[in-house]
């Protein structure tokens, strides 16, 4: 099992771009703050591959997987906890902003003289200092603001980005109503709140009401967090994004994202589960989005002075890929795309172009050896959190049997893995697809929901039935 892509363009990009970045990280101290402390392992080492100072973890939980190891990072772990990641976000960030006084003292004893800067990488924080550690990368107000999904449409209009019709309306029930049954396609409609308590995420603030749904309780739970809504049709399709990186004279556009966005039998919620790179639309519809993300990176430079890494959102519809939110930042799928690099710095590349570090980026060389890399080792970065305590950690190697996946028998090769332990909101569940037993080509999704599935039946999580999107463009 390959657990990353090699080839000589990727060897002499990571070559060059480390020698490119060494210049800039080396020596330096950076806070490296974060929701999960797992998660920042990579980063840490990344750092300390170009000659950083050992970083300072300070993370809101452990997470499930191996910690960042000493020599790599000292590390400080806030025990914070959450109904839900958008929750738990929330109080990690709060935790961030009113540090114990011992963790602040270990800060200040480990950066004297008060050089070092915060380094975010979690894709739903805001880069804010630290420990009074100023924020490297940090982003204008004018950058986050189009991650409001109530803004973003006049966006795709100014530009000419074609876009399924939508109202934004009061959150109030009649209001909502009635833009709803106007908008309605067929599968109901999906209710994004405003960005009145942050930015949201992981759609965990949306809310589909379909067909039948008088939507009283969805209204009801967004006019606690939002002033305004949008609504849109429910897009049958594939969920999917496009990620990009613009530099000042150019825009780099990445390989499509499959995002595993799975729908319950019952209910409001829409089940999201992480991301894949398995998963390949057709080519014209690969070559429209990523031609998307190079004209929308134009405009974000060209508007807002934008630099850096974005995502655009969308749903591979019946008349092609149609967007529903950009991400002025770091998305969630950069990490995923990121899993077939080895110790390639793309994230510390992101932020160092959005930083505004005058270097010789040579983005056309980026593009070829990411998108190579990315298109020959397929990554499933499949995860969700669980209400179900999880105390254990261990994993569950999987075969498939029909429509399900059972646990493989001691000595058969498995298919696929779930790795299971504690989360901040009760338990972590990681989905991975085996390059052995997987081609590429289908969406993943499915095989995320069988995965969800038996962890239903072994570790009693409780998601229920779990649907995966309709291919509407095979």
């Amino acid at each position: 099992m390959s657990d990353t892509s090699t080839s000589p363009l990727l060897e002499e990009a990571n070559v060059y771009y480390k020698a490119l970045l060494r210049p800039v990280f080396e020596g330096r101290r950076f806070v490296l703050p974060g929701n999960i402390a797992v998660g920042l392992g990579n980063v840490a080492n990344e750092l300390r591959k170009l000659g950083a100072a050992r970083p300072f973890v300070v993370a809101g939980s452990r997470g499930t997987g191996p910690l960042p190891p000493r020599e790599d990072a000292q590390m400080r772990v806030l025990d914070v906890r959450g109904t839900d990641p958008l929750d738990h976000n929330r109080n990690v960030q709060q935790a961030l902003a009113n540090l114990p006084s011992e963790i602040q003292r270990a800060i200040d004893t480990w950066d004297p003289d008060g050089s070092a800067r915060t380094l975010h990488t979690d894709p739903l924080a805001e880069p804010r200092p630290v420990a009074g550690r100023a924020a490297y990368a940090a982003r204008p107000k004018a950058w986050i603001d189009l991650e409001d999904k109530v803004v973003i449409d006049a966006f795709w209009d100014a530009v000419g980005v074609p876009r399924a019709p939508s109202q934004v309306v009061a959150a109030e029930h009649g209001a909502l109503r009635t833009a709803a049954t106007d908008l309605d396609r067929g599968h109901g409609t999906v209710w994004a709140p405003d960005a009145r308590e942050g930015a949201n995420a992981g759609a965990v603030a949306l809310r589909w009401v379909r067909p039948g749904d008088d939507g009283r309780e969805a209204a009801a739970s967004l006019a606690r967090i939002a002033d305004r809504v949008r609504i849109m049709p429910f897009l049958e399709g594939i969920p999917a994004s496009i990620h990009g990186v613009v530099f000042p004279d150019a825009v780099v556009a990445l390989r499509p994202v499959e995002m595993l966005v799975l729908r319950p039998a019952a209910g409001d919620r829409l089940f999201y589960a992480g991301c894949s790179t398995w998963f390949d639309p057709r080519p014209e519809d690969r070559e429209t989005m990523r031609e998307l993300a190079r004209r929308v990176g134009s405009a974000l430079r060209e508007h807002i002075g934008f630099r850096g890494s974005f995502s655009i959102d969308g749903v591979l519809a019946e008349e092609g890929f149609l967007p529903t939110e950009l991400n002025p930042r770091l998305g969630a799928g950069v990490n995923t795309l990121a899993g077939a690099l080895g110790d390639f710095p793309l994230i510390l590349l992101c932020l160092a172009v959005a930083e505004g570090e005058r270097l010789d980026y040579q983005p056309e060389h980026l593009e070829r050896a990411v998108v190579e890399a990315a298109d020959a080792h397929r990554v499933c970065g499949g995860g969700r959190t669980t209400e179900r305590m999880l105390t254990d950690t261990g994993t569950i190697d999987l075969v498939v049997v029909g429509d399900n996946y059972r646990k493989a028998e001691p000595g058969e090769d498995p298919e696929a893995t779930l790795l299971f332990g504690p989360g901040p909101i009760g338990g972590f569940l990681r989905f991975t697809l085996n390059p052995d037993h997987n081609k590429p080509g289908p969406p993943s999704a499915p095989q995320a929901a069988r995965a969800f599935r038996l962890a239903d039946r072994l570790l009693g999580t409780d998601f229920g039935f779990l649907e995966a999107a309709r291919n509407v463009r095979p």
